[in-house]
């Protein structure tokens, strides 16, 4: 079908959008211009909302359960993912990339947990 080619593309687009607004956020922020950060914040929000929408109308979002599932899939392959990319960046010297991906490993690694608490309290409700 054309419109679900279409409401993926759009919604790979806004999920995009989020991010360089966040970051054209924290840029204007750190340039000292509060007020244009606060709008590009706002603006990413607004992307985010459309996002949601895009998401659900893909079937992407299923009963809670199967949504932290999910997630838990994918926060045991990004942990593992970033890793390896820390691995890649301090044999190349990308300090920089080093230490996010590190770093971002470890928040993966957080989240993983999280998850697998959360999942423990659903199955401890059934």
């Amino acid at each position: 079908m054309q419109i679900v080619e279409i409401i993926q593309k759009t919604f790979e687009s806004e999920s995009n959008d989020i991010a360089l607004y966040l970051a054209m956020s924290r840029k204007a922020e750190e340039e000292g211009h509060p007020e244009i950060a606060s709008y590009l914040l706002e603006v990413a929000m607004d992307e985010a909302q459309h996002a949601v929408k895009f998401a659900s109308l893909l079937g992407k979002v299923k009963d809670t359960k199967t949504n932290i599932a999910t997630m838990l899939v994918r926060e045991i392959q990004a942990e593992k993912e970033k890793a390896k990319a820390a691995k890649i960046a301090q044999a190349e010297g990308h300090e920089d990339a080093f230490q996010f991906f590190n770093r971002s490993m470890l928040d993966e690694r957080k989240h993983k947990a999280g998850l697998v608490q959360v999942l423990s309290r659903l199955d401890e409700k059934d």
